[in-house]
């Protein structure tokens, strides 16, 4: 099973023609109003392509954590650990999109940060994914971490998709950790960002380093073997959660064991999708999507998938 922790909010997406100045005045020509946050973006990305993940992470009392329930149960999502803080609200976040399709996150984290590691461990061996906001602060960061250390005690795969702020912190976290990642995943800034805190290459960290490199596709790194898997062409109108998309989708990939170059191409072709709509959570690309942008812009279709 992949178990996901990461954020779990409403997004308020507006669609601006321009970003504007410092006190200056702008209009949203769109809005939407969706369920989103790294967290239930992953799950969802997950599910929408067969998977079965469950979600760890915390929510308010307050009608959108109804919401984003209502949400995961639709996909079939396992939120039987998902907590409800009486005092702190669901997470909120205000999401600017210009009309490059690039977003900027204005973030209320509300309930997240104070999530904290369930009593109960799952027995059996597990793939443990973290999303990067999940190890920024408050009680969620330290729950993040002891789950790492415990997954990675108990011999579980582990993984975790780096966001801006964390970048800065990485070295610090790989030092509390018993064994290097299975994966590592983060765009162009946020590695560089990280390699320059740590004192030796990322590839000693984890066994796998992914570089999201957008309408360029990505590169993985295992060892001294790097290799390129190439993007796909699409109008891009919202980056919001395509690179939860992208990640989630590669490790889901790679916990089943299929082959490296096959979980960048699926991952790269699920990400292009949901960076071609608005909104992040309710607008995932579902299996046979994916299918049939990979049948259209490459020569095959792994077999695997097709037959899923």
């Amino acid at each position: 099973m992949l178990i996901i922790i990461g954020d779990i909010n409403i997004d308020i997406n507006l669609a601006l023609d321009h970003w504007p100045h410092e006190g200056g005045d702008a209009t949203a020509h769109i809005t939407t109003w969706s369920n989103g946050g790294t967290g239930l973006n992953s799950a969802i990305a997950v599910a929408c392509m067969g998977g079965h993940p469950r979600l760890w992470g915390r929510v308010g009392t307050d009608p959108a954590a109804h919401q984003v329930r209502h949400a995961a149960a639709q996909f079939a999502i396992d939120v039987d650990d998902m907590q409800a803080d009486a005092t702190v609200p669901t997470g909120l976040c205000i999401i600017p999109v210009t009309p490059t399709g690039e977003r900027t996150f204005l973030s209320y984290r509300g309930a997240n940060t104070t999530w904290q590691l369930p009593d109960a461990w799952p027995s059996g061996t597990h793939w443990l994914h973290v999303c990067g906001h999940a190890l920024l602060s408050g009680t969620q960061r330290q729950s993040a971490i002891a789950a790492l250390q415990r997954a990675q005690t108990y011999g579980w795969q582990t993984s975790i998709d780096l966001c801006e702020p964390l970048a800065p912190q990485l070295n610090e976290l790989f030092v509390q950790l018993p064994q290097p990642l299975t994966v590592l995943l983060g765009n162009h800034d946020e590695m560089r960002v990280a390699q320059t805190q740590t004192q030796h290459p990322l590839a000693i960290h984890a066994h796998t380093v992914i570089t999201k490199q957008g309408a360029d596709g990505c590169t993985a790194q295992v060892g001294a073997h790097r290799t390129h898997s190439a993007g796909f062409t699409i109008d891009a109108v919202d980056t919001t959660g395509c690179g939860d998309t992208f990640a989630s989708i590669c490790v889901w990939a790679l916990m089943q064991h299929h082959p490296l170059n096959d979980a960048l191409l699926v991952a790269n072709a699920a990400g292009a999708i949901t960076a071609s709509r608005r909104g992040a959570a309710d607008i995932m690309p579902r299996r046979a999507e994916v299918v049939a942008l990979i049948r259209a812009q490459r020569s095959a279709v792994p077999d695997w998938l097709i037959a899923g």
